[in-house]
């Protein structure tokens, strides 16, 4: 590979993560020879999805690398399930039949046996039905390459216990958890919520911007169970949420509904780890180059002839050159750094592995729940469950992600979480709570800020944020592009294969593949 890999590119991308992957994307789908790298020997970073085989394997290289470990730390791993598969049960007398299926008794020997069939994601988003990675995705034509999934129910934690959210117009009336009143009142809210537009919201809310989203809607009158589901369920904001950011936030959640389900979210089947690899495949498409286990050594920038920037890299003994750099800012060298990043809140991480849905449901749930804080000084916590229909796991299991901002330590910030809906101990549950078989908390370094870049020619890209969706990515992948190719169209849609013109009128491939009717004869 060595010595075939070309020594000059117009770009060179540093880490799959997200932002470098659209980045890597947009730059070669208008021409630019790009080469990207990741020093791992899978895609996606932090960003990525694993079987249970390679998170084992990512929680060792954590354990012994001092270097991740400035990234990811305060790791903690826990079974609740024996090492091996009881003894099954003596057979039953000839002719006597049991009444229904036994519950499969999971071991971690029976996990290790099905690992391939998780897919359990770092970084865990969901899409906005009409948020700008879904719009980008469509406008693009990206979406080809990726499936998704409706999310089915917003829950929320009400009075001690798991309690739908009513979403649409249609359910708000259908709820009886509040009355008639109650009803018009948050219908009256939310449909002047949507119809401001950015300059109408400046002005209404001009003196409540130093006032939080909770005292806006107290003085609007609303009842304590209307504003638990507008702030914590919709808005997913806590106590603290300034106002004006709790509008836009029921803003964007009322504008996706109806879109594709009865909720404003979308989960991307096989996980959130999945879009990086869209957008290197569209990169790939149009001449990308990759390297998977190359990691950098080195990184200068110069100038040379006519003020034009280079940017030279070595890598694995060999150097290479371009004109722009786009690296992750785990990848960056901190030397290229002008500056760190500014206040930073870290992000407390759990992932649970439950033999059955946190509420039971007819059909298969895709679930977000939005857990208001249990105490006064901590952060809201979301929680995502998906289960074996989205290709997360094997059949009977479910996969359910915990994300907040880091008040102490993820196991602090999350356990009491987990405790309310899971039963977490060894046995059987002795409640109506799923159990919980299998538990990861990690603590994860907030670098979504990102950093700027003391050395010309070099864009360094920010790492995962605790937002639900994945706007910040897309955003400032965009910006990247823009400094970059200035002018330029940021990923015009892509052909579909069929829509390929050839030069020569050649159809693709060989002649035994084109179906010709003569040859079929």
């Amino acid at each position: 590979m060595d010595d075939d890999l070309p020594t000059d590119f117009q770009v060179i991308v540093v880490g799959t993560g997200m932002v470098e992957s659209i980045v890597a994307a947009a730059c070669s789908r208008i021409g630019k020879n790009v080469l990207h790298l990741d020093s791992s020997d899978h895609y996606g970073g932090l960003w990525a999805s694993y079987n249970f085989d390679g998170l084992q394997k990512f929680i060792k290289e954590v354990n012994a690398d001092p270097k991740r470990q400035q990234q990811v730390y305060n790791v903690s791993e826990n079974w609740y399930i024996e090492k091996d598969a009881p003894q099954e049960e003596e057979k039953k007398e000839e002719g006597e039949e049991s009444k229904e299926p036994a519950k499969k008794v999971w071991s971690q020997a029976s996990f290790a046996a099905e690992y391939r069939k998780f897919n359990i994601d770092m970084t865990p988003k969901l899409l906005f039905s009409r948020g700008p990675l879904v719009e980008l995705l469509i406008s693009s034509n990206i979406a080809r390459y990726a499936e998704f999934r409706c999310v089915t129910r917003v829950l929320t934690w009400l009075d001690g216990k798991l309690a739908p959210v009513p979403c649409s117009r249609a359910d708000v009336f259908a709820t009886e958890a509040v009355g008639i009143v109650e009803k018009r009142q948050l219908m009256k809210m939310l449909t002047s919520i949507v119809g401001y537009n950015e300059e109408e919201m400046n002005n209404e809310f001009k003196d409540w911007n130093d006032k939080t989203f909770k005292e806006y809607l107290t003085h609007k009158g609303l009842t304590p169970t209307l504003i638990h589901y507008v702030l914590f369920a919709i808005a997913g904001g806590d106590n603290n949420m300034p106002c004006l950011e709790g509008v836009r936030e029921c803003k964007k959640f009322l504008m996706s509904l109806g879109r594709y389900g009865n909720t404003p979210f979308l989960w991307p089947m096989y996980g959130s780890g999945e879009l990086p690899q869209c957008f290197c495949r569209l990169c790939a498409v149009f001449g990308g180059v990759y390297c998977l286990n190359r990691p950098i050594d080195k990184v200068e920038s110069k100038t040379v002839d006519e003020g034009k920037t280079q940017v030279t890299i070595a890598s694995k003994s060999k150097t290479l050159n371009c004109d722009h750099l786009v690296i992750g800012i785990n990848d960056c060298p901190k030397e290229l750094l002008s500056d760190e990043p500014g206040e930073r809140c870290d992000i407390s991480k759990g992932v649970f592995i439950t033999n059955a849905s946190m509420l039971p449901s007819e059909k298969e749930p895709l679930t977000l729940l939005r857990f208001p804080p249990l105490g006064d000084s901590e952060h809201a916590v979301t929680v995502l469950e998906v289960g074996p229909a989205t290709g997360s796991c094997p059949k009977g299991l479910f996969v359910v992600y915990f994300i907040t901002n880091k008040v102490k330590d993820a196991e602090s910030d999350l356990m009491p979480y987990a405790e309310k809906i899971f039963h977490m101990g060894p046995g059987e549950s002795p409640d109506d709570r799923p159990k919980c078989l299998w538990s990861l908390v990690y603590n994860v370094a907030d670098t979504s800020a990102g950093a700027a870049s003391g050395a010309a020619g070099v864009h360094v890209c920010a790492g995962p944020d605790a937002g639900l969706d994945f706007d910040r990515a897309v955003h400032q992948a965009e910006q990247i592009f823009k400094q970059i190719c200035p002018g330029a169209e940021f990923l015009p849609r892509a052909p579909d294969p069929e829509e390929i013109v050839f030069e020569d009128g050649a159809a693709p491939g060989p002649e035994f593949e084109r179906g010709d009717e003569e040859d079929k004869q």
